[in-house]
């Protein structure tokens, strides 16, 4: 298997595993198709005759958007979320992979949206900038509750990360 970021992935179905260690509970993880566009809910456990406990279908942006938030789920820039909104969804799949050539063109494509999202900070037209992916955002944010997953955005407002539901209503009891 090849290593993501944070996560594995099978080249020939295009299987990506996320441990998520203290998002999910101990002995799941999560998984995602990005051939069908499929999110799973699986248990780790190997003694499981069916290791899937949830799934949820997903549109393309909602892939896009998830595996960026699963690769860097304490803190992922805007500029990055929105970057992929763009991209040709290839393209995104070869740059999250080791692939050096497409990780330096996705790299690229990063620092050019930051550009682009500095520029419309400059103008006064950043929220109209980053409204497509507010939307998607909210989209996905829905389907991620099932799986105990919320979307958070950072006080900064320039980055998003993915929190558990258990230690939100834990800290709201509090």
């Amino acid at each position: 298997m090849k290593e993501a970021s944070n996560g594995q992935s099978d080249g020939e179905d295009e299987l990506r595993f996320f441990p998520l260690e203290g998002l999910l509970p101990v002995g799941q993880a999560l998984s995602v198709n990005t051939t069908y566009s499929i999110l799973s809910l699986v248990s780790t456990h190997t003694e499981n005759d069916n290791p899937i406990l949830l799934q949820e279908l997903l549109t393309e942006t909602d892939v896009r958007l998830l595996l960026l938030l699963l690769e860097l789920p304490y803190y992922c820039p805007q500029e990055v979320l929105h970057a992929s909104l763009f991209y040709s969804y290839s393209g995104l799949l070869a740059g999250l992979s080791s692939e050096t050539a497409a990780r330096a063109e996705w790299q690229t494509t990063i620092e050019e949206q930051r550009l682009h999202l500095l520029r419309a900070q400059e103008l006064g037209t950043r929220k109209k900038e980053l409204k497509p992916l507010y939307n998607a955002l909210s989209k996905l944010r829905a389907k991620l509750h099932p799986f105990g997953l919320e979307i958070a955005l950072f006080a900064s407002s320039s980055a998003y990360s993915l929190l558990s539901l258990s230690q939100i209503s834990e800290a709201n009891e509090q």
